[in-house]
């Protein structure tokens, strides 16, 4: 079961052929007080779990996520208009952030659960003002964590990254399908 309502999230799941149903969670999220960036993360991605466990089967595991971007000690949510967007890309424009996803595998038999933050650091080229603004006005990054897309046509934004690619796409999958294989609720023969 994954409880999210990311296409991206599902997308990966689909390209491994994984069989899972999608429960979204209504959870809201919100950052507490004094919370760090990565325990916010965390807290969010277990909450996602914890808020489904009542429709799931003994026989399913829940699979759920939350990915974040920090530049600084701030978390860059997902942008509520383009001037938003905007904003959020100049602040990033030529720098250095972290994208951050936490992870939860929870077993609804052996209520177990297993999880994961991963950090990746993406560097920003620097960009004229019109450029990004032009990007900001289009409709990709209106669901994106940071107000941006590495694996769309927000890719051009982007020098280089140090870790997960798909950790900046919104679910490191590589390092989650390990953890199934490890945990045998992936078998592969």
């Amino acid at each position: 079961m994954l409880a999210s309502s990311s296409p991206r999230r599902k997308a990966f799941l689909e390209r491994y052929r994984l069989e899972f149903k999608v429960i979204t969670s209504s959870l809201e999220e919100k950052i507490k007080e004094g919370e760090l960036p990565v325990e916010y993360a965390s807290r969010t991605a277990r909450e996602k779990a914890e808020s489904v466990v009542s429709k799931c089967s003994k026989e399913e595991i829940i699979i759920s996520a939350d990915t974040i971007v920090v530049f600084g000690n701030k978390i860059l949510g997902k942008p509520r208009s383009s001037s938003d967007s905007f904003a959020m890309l100049k602040q990033l424009n030529g720098n250095t952030h972290d994208v951050i996803t936490s992870y939860v595998v929870y077993d609804c038999y052996s209520e177990e659960k297993l999880q994961r933050s991963i950090s990746t650091q993406v560097n920003f080229l620097r960009h004229p003002d019109n450029l990004l603004k032009f990007y900001a006005e289009s409709p990709e990054p209106r669901d994106k964590a940071g107000g941006y897309s590495i694996q769309g046509i927000g890719t051009f934004l982007i020098a280089s990254i140090n870790g997960s690619y798909n950790n900046v796409v919104g679910l490191p999958i590589e390092i989650l399908l390990n953890d199934l294989v490890e945990k045998q609720y992936l078998l592969i023969a």
